[in-house]
């Protein structure tokens, strides 16, 4: 796809959604992007378009891992039985 096929679709997809949270989200990563102020420590992005550092995730990792230990997580099982098996 040449330069120019790619911004016409990319033009395309933003104008058939109306949601917002999907706007915001790509306003802000085009926005993060086209400044030039990239960081590497960047590993990924909440909805809202907030970037998420490697320290942040794995610091989320480990909250997890510790709430698991502790009993205050759920089964597959549980889980499929709440949910029912997809």
């Amino acid at each position: 796809m040449t330069t120019q096929e790619l911004r016409i679709t990319i033009h395309n997809l933003v104008n058939e959604t109306d949601d917002p949270e999907i706007l915001q989200s790509t306003y802000a990563l085009l926005r993060k992007l086209l400044s030039g102020d990239i960081n590497d420590d960047i590993v990924g992005y909440e909805a809202d378009g907030t970037p998420i550092s490697a320290d942040d995730f794995i610091q989320s990792v480990m909250e997890a891992d510790s709430d698991i230990e502790a009993g205050h997580g759920i089964s597959h099982e549980a889980m499929r039985t709440k949910y029912g098996a997809r």
